[in-house]
């Protein structure tokens, strides 16, 4: 899983989630699924792409989450 964190004028850019989607309604940070062989920041620029579509430049890496 990639996750974006877009932040401008100290706001945070937040997804929300479809509401026939698990914990739908919810807000998350916008990202998917990284697909076999794929580069993470490939998968993210993909993955706003095609659930917000917009193109995007992706930046440093931030950190790592473990569920």
């Amino acid at each position: 899983m990639v996750c974006g964190v877009a932040i401008k004028d100290g706001r945070i850019f937040l997804a929300r989630r479809r509401p026939e989607k698990s914990y739908g309604g919810h807000w998350e940070l916008p990202g998917g699924k990284v697909e076999s062989g794929e580069a993470h920041e490939v998968a993210l620029a993909r993955e706003l792409s095609e659930e917000l579509a917009v193109e995007t430049q992706v930046g440093a890496f931030v950190a790592t989450g473990v569920d």
